[in-house]
């Protein structure tokens, strides 16, 4: 990929950045539509890794294993390693997510990364993120089951407030906090396709 093609798909979503606007209720968290410049979301599927081959892992015992997952800035995959290094942990890309309302931009902070692909029976039960998380970023690629397999946003009694809907190249953002609790209920369908990008507390 040339230098040019990367700056152009970093205006693409810098630009869907600044146009963003923060909700509050029920807690931070921003929603993005056409978040990768269209060639860039092509670029994604086509390089999508085969994960019969190319997995990085699978999750830790004792969690869901209905999910295969590929580490994009450790993996053998030059364009995944292009862009973690050219978009995901960008400055470009940093300071405009830290410019969001109730962020600030102190600096690069340690990114971290994951191509998730889940199958029939995959699901989160209710729970917020780890505190070593400062922001969480989900981008859908791809589901064969329909828009209604997206995230759930829920209190700690587990009631469902809002749910996102698994549309192609929709992401959706969230500040991680104690209260941040949000679910994944188990999917019929048997792919589903997205990339998660962690901004963490840990400057470079």
């Amino acid at each position: 990929m040339s230098t040019i093609s990367w700056e152009k798909y970093r205006k693409h979503t810098v630009a869907k950045l600044q146009q963003a606007t923060v909700e509050w209720e029920p807690y931070w968290h921003v929603v993005i539509e056409d978040t990768l410049d269209p060639e860039l979301y092509e670029l994604c599927m086509q390089h999508w890794p085969d994960m019969a081959t190319q997995m990085s892992r699978k999750n830790p015992a004792g969690f869901n294993q209905n999910r295969a997952i590929y580490i994009p800035e450790s993996g053998n995959i030059p364009f995944w390693r292009e862009y973690y290094s050219k978009f995901m942990e960008h400055t470009d890309i940093q300071q405009a997510v830290y410019a969001l309302e109730g962020l600030e931009y102190a600096g690069d902070r340690w990114t971290t990364s994951s191509l998730w692909e889940d199958y029939a029976g995959y699901g989160v039960k209710n729970h917020y993120d780890g505190h070593t998380i400062n922001v969480a970023w989900q981008i859908y690629l791809y589901c064969d089951g329909g828009e209604q397999w997206g995230t759930s946003l829920t209190d700690e009694h587990d009631n469902e407030i809002k749910r996102f809907p698994f549309i192609p190249n929709f992401s959706w953002l969230m500040r991680v906090d104690a209260f941040a609790w949000h679910r994944c209920d188990p999917i019929p369908c048997n792919l589903r396709q997205s990339i998660m990008t962690r901004y963490m507390y840990k400057f470079l």
